[in-house]
Formats: structure tokens, sequence, C-alpha cells
């Protein structure tokens, strides 16, 4: 009976860090309709910080589930793909006019896509090295990274539109098959060099003094390196192929 009890409750550990990720996307939602844009954008962070957490409990605790994972994704739903939504549409793209709104809807379509390709490839692939797409969590703390470094409501509807093209480049990073690492998946085993100790020092007070710059930094940096490595792989395969070529006498 102690044992049952003991694992209902490590069950339910990972579900309260996923139920305060969703806590925490709505009250972003609230404070974006108040026009507290810095706060909203921020809570959207902490709430990723949450939902890689959860992630971390369930794997540390051994306690996985289905329901987990669709709680997990429900949330995120709301805290990334909804949450985010709101949030630029109120700080940035009101100005373009009726076109906003569907820019807005795009970013939230592309994140319910997203989770629901997730779902279904976790159950076949749960433990890998590499995402496909970029992740919803961190395609809204990107967008959140903007709003966080520039909280001012946008002025102008030139910025509204720049502002549109950059939301439908997010999205489609999210539904697409560029791979992205799975920066959770960290095995004990790997040495650390000194040059990854000293560039993690430099991260972190970069964090500490620098927070607006280093959060966007890290984020756009993120967002990019699906299509880099992609373009990467292909001029690698392009430039074998040539010295292949090269090598076959005539």
């Amino acid at each position: 009976m102690k044992t049952k009890k003991l694992t209902k409750g490590i069950f339910v550990v990972p579900s309260l860090f996923t139920l305060t990720n969703l806590f925490f996307g709505f009250l972003s939602i609230l404070l974006t309709f108040h026009g507290r844009y810095r706060m909203a954008a921020l809570w959207i962070v902490v709430a990723a910080l949450m939902d890689g957490m959860d992630g971390l409990v369930a794997r540390a605790v051994k306690a996985p589930s289905d329901f987990g994972i669709e709680l997990d994704s429900l949330s995120d739903a709301v805290s990334f793909g909804l949450a985010t939504s709101v949030l630029l549409y109120f700080w940035g793209m009101k100005l373009a006019g009726t076109p906003a709104v569907f820019f807005s809807f795009l970013f939230l379509t592309a994140g319910v896509l997203r989770l629901a390709r997730y779902n279904i490839r976790t159950k076949s692939l749960p433990d890998r090295k590499h995402y496909q797409g970029l992740t919803v969590p961190s395609a809204a703390i990107c967008m959140a990274s903007l709003v966080i470094f520039h909280p001012s409501p946008l002025e102008t509807r030139e910025l509204a539109f720049g502002l549109a093209v950059l939301t439908v480049l997010i999205a489609l990073c999210m539904v697409s098959t560029f791979p992205y690492r799975n920066y959770m998946k960290v095995r004990g085993s790997h040495k650390i060099d000194i040059l990854t100790v000293l560039l993690l020092a430099v991260t972190l007070a970069g964090f500490i003094f620098y927070p607006r710059i280093v959060l966007l930094f890290f984020a756009g940096l993120n967002a990019l390196s699906g299509p880099v490595t992609v373009l990467v792989r292909t001029v690698k395969k392009s430039l074998k192929k040539k010295t292949a070529a090269k090598e076959i006498p005539s």
C-alpha cells in the first residue's frame, strides 16, 4: 500500500510543474489585456522554465505517462501558443489591421500542429537527441524576448508587418522538419572541458548584467540553428559529391 501511495505521489509531482506552467501562461494573458507587456512576456519565459522542469522531474523519478504527455501539450498550447499569440497581437501587430488577426492566429495554429506531431513522435521515439521542428516553448521564448527587449508597443504599421513576417518565419520553423538539438538530453558521462566552463561563465554573467540582450541573442540563435544545420549539411553533401566526382577517372 505504501509503495502504491508513493508511486501516485511521484506521478503527481511532474503534473504540478505542468499546471504551474499553465497558470503562468494564464497570468501572461491577463497581463497582456492590461497592457503590461514586459511582465506578460516574462511569465511566458518562466512558464517555459516550468515546462522544462516537469520533463526533467518525470525522467528523474521515471514517471513519464500518457496522461503527463497530454497534460503537458494542453498546457503548452495555452502558455506558449495562445499566450504568445495574444501578446504579439496587442503588443505589435494590432496596427496591421485585419491581417494582424490572421498572423497572430498563425502562430497559435503552428504551435498546436507542432504539439500534435510531438505527441505522436514521442510514442515512437521517446528518447532522442534532436527534435523535429522548433519546439513551441522555444518559439514562444523567441517572440517573448522581443517584447522584453522592447516592451513599448510598436508604433508604426511597417514595424507591425515586420513582426508579422517574423511570426510567419517562426511558425514555419515550428512545423518544419529542421533538426533542433534536445538540450534536455544530457549524459552525465560527457566530460566538460575548460572552454565549455568558460562559455557557461560568460553566458551566466551576460544573463546577470545584460539579461534582455542575452535572452534575445540565444533565443534567436536557437531559432536559426535548425535551418543553418540543414544548410551546412546540404553544403557538405554537395562538396562530398563534387570531390567523389573528381576522384572517378574519366
